[in-house]
């Protein structure tokens, strides 16, 4: 019981540093919160510990309040302050802040907006007893005139309409930065909301103040880009929201094409070179690669193949495989590897059975071709 009794105290300690009844809807508490920064950031002249005691009591209770449409009709025949979740003694400012959030949240009930907006107009008048019969209060003491509202941001230099990445291969670490600065009244912080995949992280800089910079980035481990095989790519175009403190807010729209990762097929999928005279000359010219994008393929064959061109020299570089163009590859067999392994079975006249694998790796994956073949004498 007396735990309960110390977090309840504590509750209320937070509630009234914030100027709000217990109990006020979320939307209030935000309300509230932001009046008290504005007034109270060290960037306005403000106190540090006040600011943190208040971004404090604004963590400790939200999420503690009752849903706006609740709190309203609970509250409908009492007091302004009661309507609005205030204290009685409420600047002003607060009272009309408070009264735009609480509308905005109950669009859908007109009948509720209404009595808001009356708690806007009648806060500080109490209700008439005819109309609403109310215990006597004791007088309240006079309230403090209000310290100046400081002007609101405007809107920032370099902001802009749309933002375009270009096309991006898989996996690529570009990012765009939005370079925002208000030459006065900057706000306090600046939010962002980026669609997925999308990404973005907002810094303040310490060299010029009034500076925000927005870096936007893609997360390539979104799920919005579960790729299909079958596609080539992905269209980014959505509308990144920006907000900021005084009700600014703004769209940019972002576009991308984002490139899947080349996906390497081989036709076919195994190579059997049949039966041959040990010595003779063979080449296999058969297997046929084909990338859904650009793509460098390293090509590793078995130590008794070995990759030529037309004119049969050996080539070690990568193979560049262009979008959905199908290249032949040719192999020569190297029988020294051969005769080295297979000496006993060749000196007995029996046949020798070579297996092995050509192996391809683009990127961070790799596919493998079985070859096979038999040697007689």
């Amino acid at each position: 019981m007396a735990t309960k009794q110390r977090a309840n105290d504590r509750y209320a300690a937070h509630w009234r540093r914030l100027g709000l009844l217990p109990g006020a809807p979320d939307c209030v508490i935000k309300a509230a919160h932001r009046h008290l920064i504005e007034i109270h950031h060290p960037d306005r002249g403000g106190s540090v510990e006040t600011a943190q005691q208040v971004n404090v009591a604004a963590d400790e209770i939200r999420g503690q309040g009752a849903a706006p449409n609740e709190h309203v009709a609970t509250h409908y025949a009492g007091e302004p302050w009661h309507v609005l979740g205030l204290m009685a003694n409420a600047e002003r400012s607060l009272v009309e802040r408070a009264g735009r959030a609480l509308a905005s949240e109950l669009e859908s009930h007109p009948r509720l907006v209404a009595r808001v907006e009356w708690a806007v107009k009648n806060f500080g008048r109490p209700m008439t007893a005819t109309a609403q019969p109310r215990p006597q209060e004791p007088p309240r003491p006079p309230r403090p005139a209000a310290p100046p509202i400081p002007a609101a941001p405007g809107i920032p230099d370099g902001l802009v309409d749309r933002i375009d990445f270009g096309t991006l291969p898989w996996g690529s670490a570009l990012t765009r930065d939005l370079r925002l600065t208000w030459p006065r009244n900057a706000p306090f912080g600046v939010e962002v909301e980026a669609p997925a995949p999308l990404v973005a992280e907002v810094k303040d800089s310490k060299a010029l103040p009034g500076r925000f910079i927005v870096s936007l980035a893609v997360d390539w481990t979104s799920p919005e880009l579960s790729h299909d095989a079958t596609m080539r790519g992905y269209t980014l175009d959505g509308p990144v929201r920006l907000r900021w403190a005084g009700g600014g807010e703004a769209t940019v729209r972002v576009r991308a094409i984002l490139r899947y990762p080349a996906i390497v097929t081989a036709s076919p999928d195994s190579l059997d070179l049949g039966t041959v005279r040990l010595g003779q000359r063979l080449r296999a010219s058969s297997l046929i690669l084909i990338s859904s994008a650009d793509a460098e393929v390293t090509i590793a064959p078995s130590a008794w193949l070995a990759r030529v061109d037309g004119a049969g020299r050996v080539l070690d570089e990568p193979l560049r495989l262009a979008a959905n163009k199908p290249m032949r590859v040719a192999f020569d067999v190297v029988w020294e590897p051969i005769r080295e392994k297979g000496a006993t079975s060749i000196a007995a006249g029996k046949p020798v059975r070579p297996t092995g694998r050509i192996t391809l790796r683009w990127g961070e994956r790799e596919i493998e071709v079985p070859v096979q073949m038999v040697v007689i004498s």
